[in-house]
């Protein structure tokens, strides 16, 4: 059931200085360090002038399991929110043709496959999909390294589905991050989620929508997800999300989803998401999308795949704009 709260926009961040953990770490070290990371500079970014039917509009659109959700921060979510609110038939701009589409820069669509691992016969079909997608593996699953090994070797992008605390009650799964837990137990939990399986390119939360607005908790997981040269892409479970602040303040790379694809059930709504996600990438160059290996989802998005390269749109995976996103916040030196 969609639940209406304050459309919530995160401050577009500023300079943070870079925790750096040097072997051998231990709890007490990590807790410490982690609590360095002080956010300079950070500013709050609110769309203004946009009427009330606009910003249900955004809302209806960004709407997910946890809580209703809002935009990421500074100006690509200001330029989101305003796509979002346009009526259907002003989301279809005409992608380039011909020798032009060639010619021109091809706006990337980031597709992400959440809560991979669990389901065998998902991870074969969107592996018979066309490529490149990002999946993202559950690590408590069984005996992922070897879907994450062939997803590898096809050119796929993988990330860690960390599992944190939700708002309500939910069940994460085991060895979930807990807002409650004192340093120590956080550490140790996150380090058995991180050593799971090897391979991932980053880590994004599953659930989380309690465990995203907790600053400190945040960024004790953000300093370390760094460490390892990993970026934290944030699902944005909730429209009160702190991630982008905590990244800020301790120099991590953070990127924030546009489109959450099956938030609601049924291929016309997944339908309309692509449509959102297709205009987004016209706009800004790139979005970012999330979705699950569902029934109806692996219905809809299979020949969405297969069409959009003719369609103008490059298939890409979210490591291709490392480096390229306003979502990156630079470590003080």
């Amino acid at each position: 059931m969609m639940r209406k709260a304050k459309v919530e926009f995160l401050p577009p961040g500023g300079l943070g200085l870079k925790v750096v953990f040097t072997p051998p770490w231990d709890a007490a070290a990590f807790a410490i360090a982690a609590t360095v990371g002080v956010a300079l500079g950070i500013a709050g970014a609110f769309i203004a002038g946009r009427s009330q039917s606009a910003e249900a509009a955004y809302v209806a659109a960004y709407d997910l399991r946890d809580a209703p959700l809002a935009g990421a921060q500074g100006s690509r979510s200001e330029l989101i929110a305003r796509i979002a609110a346009l009526e259907p038939t002003e989301r279809f701009p005409a992608p380039p043709n011909g020798k032009d589409a060639v010619a021109a820069a091809r706006p990337k669509l980031i597709i992400i496959f959440d809560d991979m691992g669990l389901n065998r016969d998902a991870f074969r079909e969107v592996m018979g999909m066309p490529g490149p997608v990002t999946l993202s593996f559950l690590p408590y699953a069984e005996g992922v390294q070897e879907l994450v090994d062939k997803a590898r070797r096809r050119g796929d992008d993988i990330l860690l589905h960390l599992p944190m605390e939700p708002t309500g009650s939910a069940d994460p799964g085991p060895h979930s991050l807990e807002g409650e837990m004192k340093p120590g137990v956080l550490f140790e939990t996150l380090m058995w989620n991180l050593d799971r399986f090897d391979g991932y390119a980053g880590v994004n939360n599953h659930m989380g929508s309690r465990f995203t607005r907790d600053e400190q908790a945040m960024k004790r997981v953000l300093s370390l997800v760094d460490q390892r040269g990993l970026f934290f892409l944030d699902s944005l479970t909730t429209g009160g999300s702190v991630v982008s602040r905590a990244g800020a303040a301790v120099g991590a790379e953070v990127f924030v989803r546009d489109v959450f694809l099956d938030a609601e059930p049924g291929r016309a709504a997944a339908q309309r998401q692509l449509a959102l996600a297709e205009a987004i990438a016209l706009k800004t160059g790139y979005a970012i999308v999330i979705c699950h290996p569902h029934r109806e989802t692996l219905d809809t998005i299979g020949p969405w795949l297969t069409t959009a390269p003719a369609r103008g749109f490059e298939l890409a995976t979210i490591s291709s704009i490392r480096g390229k996103s306003e979502n990156m916040i630079a470590a003080a030196p």
